[in-house]
Order: C-alpha cells, then sequence, then structure tokens
C-alpha cells in the first residue's frame, strides 16, 4: 500500500487508465467530511460468473416449479449475452442499446437481431419514452434480463407452449428473483461458498484507513441486511483485520472498526427521498429496536432516511461523497436529491480500457477514413449543386429563347453527372468501409453491444449518465490509493463543438 504522502506525489500520466479516476464535475477532497460506501459491487467485488449463474439457475428452478416447462431447465446462463446501460421492452420482448440521443441502434428479440428497418419503425421513426423501459443498471440485472431473453427465443420458436405475453413473464420473472432473495436459496448458497462467489481486494483495508487517518468519517450504506453483510464485510476484511490484532493496530480488529456507523435494509433508492426511522440492530441476535438520538460510533442500524441521517449526523450536501455502482439506486438519486458528491464505480472499466488501449491504431484509422470520406462528401455536394444550378440556369435559357446558353450548360450538366456518380461510388464504398470498421472494433470490446460508454462513435445513454450523475468514476474504489485524501480532482473544461 502506498502511504498518502507518496500517493500525492503520484502525477496521473504515470498510471494505467484502468487505474485513474475519471471527473466529470470539480472536487475538492478536502471539503469532503463523509464518505460513504454502497456494499456489493462496490466494498465488495463478486466473482460476477459464479453469481449470475446462481442467480439464472436458483429462478430458472421457480419457473418451472410454477408449471413453466420443463424444457427451460436446458438454459445456460452466459455471461457474454449482455452487458449494463441496455434498455428491455418489457412488451415487446426487445433488448436495446441507445445513444445518448434515445437513438436505437441495436437490439435485439430474443436471440434474433432486429433488422434497421423493424428497428425505426418500432423505435425511431417516433418519439418512446426511456422510463416506461427497463434500465439494466446493475450486475445482478444481467442474469435476470438474460433468462427474460432466453425465454423470449423459446416462445417463439414453440408458439402456445406459454401462454402468457412477455410482460406477464416477466413480472412471472420479478416475482421468482424476488423469492429466490427472501427464501435464502441464493445468499445461503453464497454464504456457504464465499471462495466462489467472493473476490478479495488486498488493498481494501488500507485504502479505507487512508481515508480515515486524513480525517474523514467512513460509513456503510447498504441494502442488504445485517447476517449478510456481517458475513461478506468479514470476509473481505479478514486477513488485513487479523494482520492488524498480530501488529497491535487495536482501532482495526472488526471490520466494523473501519466505519463511523453502519446502515443495513436501507431500500435504496429509497432511503434517499424516504421518511423511514432508523432502527438500531443488536449484532449478536440481529434483532432492532427503535433508535432516538444521534447516529453513534461503531453502531448499527437498519431502515432509515437521508434527511434524517444529515440531521443527526450533522454533516450534509457537498460534504459527502457517495461511493456506489448502482447509476439510479445510488447516484443519481443522491445527487440529484440531497446534493452528495458522487464516486460510480464502473468495473467494466478495467477489461475495457485495457481492450481500448489495444485498439488505439484502428480508432485512428477509422478517423483517417472519417475525414477521407468528409472531404468526398463536400466534393460530392459541390457538383450536385453546380448540375442543380445548371439546370435551373439551363430551363430559363430556354424560357428566354437563349438557345446556344441552354445547350452550353446541358453539356457541362453532362460532364458533371460522371463525376458525380463517381464520387457517389466513392463515398458508399467509405461509408461501407466505415461502418466495417467500426463495427469490428466494437465486437472486439463486446462481440455484441460493443463498448459501455459508447454505440459506434456516439455516446451511449449510460454514458450520458454517468456525466450528469457522477462527479467523479473510476473501475475500483481502492483506485483511491493512486490519491492524496485531500486531492482537488479538476475536470476538463467542458467543450462545445465551435471550441474544438
Amino acid at each position: 500500500m502506498m502511504p498518502a504522502a507518496e500517493a500525492s506525489e503520484t502525477p496521473k500520466h504515470k498510471l494505467k487508465k484502468w487505474q485513474r479516476i475519471f471527473v466529470n464535475r470539480s472536487l475538492n477532497m478536502s471539503n469532503i467530511k463523509s464518505i460513504g460506501f454502497d456494499m456489493d459491487h462496490t466494498l465488495v467485488q463478486y466473482k460476477r460468473d459464479a453469481f449470475e449463474a446462481l442467480a439464472f439457475r436458483e429462478t430458472l428452478k421457480k419457473f418451472i416449479a410454477a408449471g413453466y416447462p420443463e424444457e427451460l431447465s436446458e438454459l445456460v446462463f452466459d455471461p457474454k449475452v449482455l452487458i449494463r446501460g441496455l434498455l428491455v421492452d418489457m412488451d415487446r420482448g426487445n433488448v436495446l442499446k441507445v445513444d445518448g440521443h434515445k437513438y436505437v441502434k441495436t437490439a435485439f428479440h430474443g436471440r434474433r437481431r432486429l433488422p434497421k428497418d423493424m428497428r425505426h419503425r418500432l423505435y425511431n421513426s417516433e418519439s418512446y419514452k426511456a422510463a416506461d423501459l427497463l434500465s439494466v443498471d446493475t450486475f445482478f440485472a444481467l442474469s435476470e434480463v438474460q433468462l427474460f431473453t432466453e425465454i423470449v427465443d423459446y416462445m417463439d420458436r414453440h408458439p402456445g407452449k406459454i401462454q402468457k405475453t412477455y410482460r406477464e413473464v416477466y413480472r412471472d420473472l420479478r416475482k421468482f428473483i424476488d423469492a429466490s432473495h427472501s427464501d435464502g436459496s441464493i445468499k445461503t448458497e453464497v454464504l456457504g461458498n464465499l471462495d466462489r462467489f467472493i473476490k478479495k481486494d488486498k488493498y481494501l483495508a488500507a485504502t479505507l484507513r487512508q481515508q480515515i487517518e486524513a480525517g474523514k468519517n467512513l460509513f456503510l450504506l447498504t441494502n442488504s441486511g445485517w447476517d449478510y453483510t456481517d458475513k461478506l464485510m468479514s470476509f473481505v476484511l479478514s486477513d488485513d483485520t487479523a494482520q492488524a490484532t498480530s501488529e497491535g493496530q487495536s482501532e482495526y480488529t472488526h471490520w466494523r472498526d473501519y466505519f463511523e456507523y453502519v446502515i443495513v435494509g436501507s431500500g435504496k433508492p429509497g432511503f434517499f427521498v424516504g421518511s423511514s426511522p432508523f432502527y438500531e440492530v443488536i449484532p449478536d441476535s440481529g434483532l432492532l429496536k427503535i433508535h432516538q438520538g444521534p447516529l453513534l460510533h461503531g453502531r448499527v442500524y437498519h431502515g432509515g432516511n437521508a434527511v434524517l441521517l444529515q440531521q443527526l449526523t450533522g454533516t450534509g450536501g457537498d460534504q459527502i461523497l457517495f461511493v456506489g455502482d448502482h447509476i439510479y439506486g445510488d447516484i443519481i438519486r443522491s445527487k440529484s436529491r440531497l446534493n452528495w458528491r458522487t464516486m460510480l464505480i464502473v468495473e467494466e472499466l478495467t477489461e475495457e480500457l485495457m481492450k481500448l488501449d489495444r485498439l488505439k491504431e484502428a480508432l485512428e484509422a477509422i478517423k483517417l477514413k472519417l475525414a477521407e470520406r468528409e472531404l468526398h462528401d463536400e466534393d460530392l455536394m459541390l457538383v450536385r449543386s453546380r448540375i442543380a444550378m445548371h439546370a435551373k440556369q439551363a430551363e430559363r435559357a430556354k424560357v428566354r429563347g437563349e438557345t446556344k446558353k441552354a445547350h452550353y450548360l446541358t453539356k457541362e450538366i453532362e460532364k458533371l453527372i460522371p463525376r458525380a456518380a463517381a464520387l457517389e461510388e466513392t463515398v458508399k464504398a467509405l461509408d461501407a468501409a466505415i461502418k466495417e470498421m467500426i463495427e469490428a472494433r466494437q465486437a472486439a470490446v463486446h462481440p455484441t453491444w460493443g463498448e459501455l460508454m459508447k454505440v459506434g462513435l456516439e455516446r451511449s445513454r449510460f454514458a450520458d449518465q454517468v456525466e450528469e450523475y457522477a462527479c467523479i468514476y473510476t473501475s475500483h474504489l481502492t483506485n483511491l490509493k493512486f490519491y492524496s485524501p485531500f486531492k482537488r480532482f479538476t475536470s476538463t473544461h467542458d467543450l462545445l463543438p465551435h471550441d474544438l
């Protein structure tokens, strides 16, 4: 672990891109008094393929138990099918990749890619409301949505075998997932096999201590219950707390020693807009009792709401930095309703930025080809303008009886037509080449959906949300170790097209 002083001297350009923290809005960490952390996929990293396969399998069992065809038991989770940031049309059974202007660039019905004309007719010929569609914001949603697409595909291949609409199927899916969580079929398996489902980040404890020693108050805010939270947090911090005990660092002998207070069962995003009271959790039994008065150091609480949290702690607004992975449940609500500063964890960036680093030459080649196409297209527009202008002038000359002039202009048009045709073929060929190059580059990132933050070369809807609501974002919260706890994160100046 790099000490704070050394971290503060680390030049940004010395870091690998996937180690960096990216800035949308300037943030002076000296002004941050309190840092809150989500647990799942933030403090606790899951082995996603194993966990999502478990959720897929347990939910599928409930489909079959409820009378869905036994053949569905053959379905298998594939971690490469979906990415975050997609939209799901539950009425039509479609999954969409949308750019920042709400234009649907890629769409699948089950396992079948929708052709451009159908995609345009359904979504791009008239406006649709993104709020009416399901947003795939979390990793937990990936197995859920893949199971939905697999059942949609099955329904199309076996008409009549499932006598339900796509939306009814999705309604069942949500019910079965909730049941899998409430009956413990998923969490019991996770807790019984932590090494199989949970990753350890050896820098986690040191990163938290770096912030504490700089005077920040840390708190944990999770939707998970106390028992699950306690076991997962004990697992991810167990090695470091054991080492701390052996070294006599008694202030870090238990994972809760890193946090001023712990809030479980918070019900985010409702926590940021609701009015629920706090209950204190009795850790040994998990029982709850009504809480009154300020939140106390080292205690565990259940429920509550953000406004009350600020009142009880005396800290609020832009004095709080909240760190989470859920763009809606963690980031949008805390930013828009409370003006908390926000740090979004985008775990996929680690692998994606490595791939994009290897694809730099491909992107430069696309830019060169685009510039070439722009030049030929401008030439084509000029030739077409001259043809149109000569045609108008020839028509007027004929009306005025200026036969010689009309004949000359007609001959000029005849000379320009082959030039226009050649340019049209050149532009058409360049368009096809550019499309192929863009698709190849995107497929090198993800074979179906491409980059998380892009749709082709345009920004994705997910990227727009990240820019609007996340003050800073990074691939792992432990990337904080590379920066001083008093770091002044400065955004690049916002550029408009005329600034370039």
